[in-house]
């Protein structure tokens, strides 16, 4: 009798970004080069549900999103010790002092400022990975 081996479930990112072109750019590139699984949500509240669904090891979050942004969304999960085991990865345009105080406050481990290279964020990603949940 042949004994299945399974494989350990891939660890998941969620992305969250409103503009569908950047989204699915980041998905690609982070789904092709790292192992992982990626899910992904336009809105802060939808984004809320899919966190609380899948417990993601790590989140690429934009700032501005509809319904909720991704400020507030850090905020209420943090408030909750929900990001405890969750490495979060702010992508913005908004790159103002400012903005990166409340973001890291909020929880973000990396802030990384649009246009972005996207090897940056691979390479913020792949750290997230191997840290998250430690």
């Amino acid at each position: 009798m042949r004994r299945r081996m399974e494989k350990p479930p891939l660890d998941k990112i969620l992305v969250i970004e409103d503009d569908l072109a950047l989204r699915e750019l980041i998905t690609l590139v982070l789904g092709r080069l790292l192992p992982c699984e990626i899910i992904t949500a336009e809105n802060g509240r939808e984004a809320l549900k899919l966190f609380h669904q899948h417990h993601p090891r790590v989140m690429v979050v934009d700032i501005l999103l509809p319904q909720m942004n991704g400020l507030d969304m850090l905020r209420q999960l943090q408030q909750k010790g929900d990001l405890r085991q969750t490495n979060v990865i702010v992508i913005s345009a908004l790159g103002y002092r400012e903005i990166v105080q409340q973001a890291m406050a909020a929880g973000a481990h990396h802030f990384i400022v649009k246009p972005f290279d996207v090897e940056v964020l691979v390479e913020h990603a792949r750290e997230a990975l191997t840290q998250a949940g430690k």
